[in-house]
């Protein structure tokens, strides 16, 4: 990142920091007499310290799930040189029997129990759905977290979604994967999740959280990005990961003291 997509993506977790720091010590403190009445035996063997830092920490991921990362994903795009936009709408048409058998495969794979044997192989979905004809089409809008056109025209759209994504989160990200493939052979679409939870340089299948793989082979970085993958595809740069962390231990130096002195 250049000094100036530095700043920018430091600001903007700033910002948002100090709304949360705001937030949970005038807008809505911890409240030590709600615990004991929602939790009566928990709040008397488990210190109070433990309650506010829980509170604290469900408040702190929601906000970075509302929007933070695709956020911060279109200032590192934009960055590049690189026109991005987040909530993005794709205007697509499709035949029919395209959009039924991307429901239909979706919906089959969604029904299935457990990890899969083989791993859905999304490339030959693609190409089995856009070899399907028929007269009859149907136009459709797909929204993009964010939305990348690389300066040489090339287009690629993003579904940013939790780390531990639920069955309705992949499905739609599997779908609107399919349709954005299927319409826009040329693009780039993924699956992207900002972190690793199996921890970086591992397997995302190596924690036990498996509902993606319903829907997707979590290795397969040509529609799944995860982590460092996501980052420096956007940034397109091997070091875009990395410099981000440092970013936030930056911010964090400022936030860690604020949050010590302020909340607990």
């Amino acid at each position: 990142m250049n000094a100036e997509t530095r700043l920018q993506v430091k600001n903007h977790i700033t910002v948002a920091m100090n709304k949360k720091i705001h937030d949970m010590t005038v807008e809505n403190p911890f409240n030590e007499d709600a615990v004991f009445a929602t939790n009566p035996f928990g709040a008397r063997i488990v210190p109070t310290e433990v309650w506010k830092g829980s509170k604290f920490e469900r408040s702190f991921v929601t906000t970075l799930g509302q929007g933070i990362f695709e956020q911060i994903g279109k200032i590192i795009a934009q960055g590049t040189g690189a026109h991005a936009e987040n909530q993005h709408a794709s205007n697509l048409t499709l035949n029919t029997f395209q959009t039924q058998t991307i429901e239909q495969i979706v919906e089959r794979q969604g029904k299935e129990k457990g990890k899969k044997k083989d791993a859905p192989n999304v490339k030959k979905e693609i190409k089995k759905i856009q070899e399907l004809s028929i007269d009859s089409t149907i136009s459709m809008s797909v929204i993009s977290d964010l939305y990348v056109k690389r300066q040489d025209g090339h287009e690629e759209f993003y579904s940013f979604k939790t780390v531990k994504p639920n069955k309705d989160q992949s499905a739609i990200a599997k779908k609107n994967l399919l349709y954005l493939k299927v319409a826009k052979p040329e693009c780039d679409a993924y699956f992207g999740l900002p972190y690793n939870p199996a921890g970086h340089g591992k397997s995302y299948g190596s924690q036990s959280h498996k509902i993606p793989y319903k829907y997707f082979d979590m290795d397969d970085n040509r529609f799944v990005l995860v982590g460092s993958d996501l980052w420096n595809r956007i940034g397109q740069n091997e070091d875009t990961y990395d410099e981000l962390l440092e970013i936030f231990d930056e911010v964090g130096q400022v936030t860690r003291k604020r949050i010590k002195v302020e909340y607990f």
